[in-house]
């Protein structure tokens, strides 16, 4: 199969994946929160934006990793909006303030609702543990994520914005290990000889 060929699927496959969690998943479950629902309310077409970002990031991604180059431009760009989202996402969400939850597997039930909801929680931080892909090691980037996540929920405990929840702690930073595993996988395929396609 030829390269633009690739390109075009991928591309085809990121606008249906990419359509399909924020249409169905992502967008109902975060309007169920009545802050972010009137933060997002007060801006036109941000669904729609949100959805050409996801998958314009995505497919992006995929174009550097078949050419085997990464853009510094991209990584700033993909990253300054990320996590001006995940702010928004972690600061607007939260149904209670100032609360504590030690029940570390409370999303293991069968309940529609929680898993996408826990699903949710481990997709948000897939980009930050590839972040930390790009430089730590394994003790490095155990230590930064644990420390970034248990801050963000000791910060939204303390200043009355969100629960402190152990639950949260688990789901994040098993998606940092996704996107820290993700990262480490496309380093190494990047450092691989190019495949000479054959010319028929």
């Amino acid at each position: 199969m030829s390269r633009s060929i690739r390109c075009i699927l991928a591309l085809i496959i990121s606008t249906i994946l990419d359509f399909g969690i924020i249409q169905y998943l992502a967008y109902p479950t975060l309007l169920q929160y009545e802050r972010f629902a009137n933060v997002m309310n007060r801006f036109d077409y941000t669904k729609e934006t949100l959805i050409v970002f996801v998958i314009l990031s995505c497919w992006f991604l995929y174009l550097q990793v078949e050419f085997r180059h990464f853009s510094l431009v991209y990584l700033y760009l993909f990253y300054s909006v990320y996590l001006f989202l995940l702010f928004v996402v972690l600061f607007t969400k939260a149904p209670e303030y100032h609360t504590f939850n030690a029940d570390l597997f409370d999303f293991l039930i069968w309940d529609r609702a929680t898993l996408i909801e826990a699903f949710l929680n481990l997709a948000y931080f897939i980009p930050l543990g590839g972040l930390y892909g790009l430089r730590a090691n394994w003790v490095e980037f155990i230590l930064i994520s644990l420390l970034t996540i248990t801050g963000i929920e000791t910060i939204q405990y303390v200043f009355y914005i969100g629960t402190f929840s152990l639950s949260d702690i688990l789901l994040n930073f098993l998606g940092c290990l996704v996107g820290y595993s993700i990262c480490l996988l496309i380093r190494r395929y990047m450092k691989q000889k190019p495949v000479v396609e054959r010319v028929s």
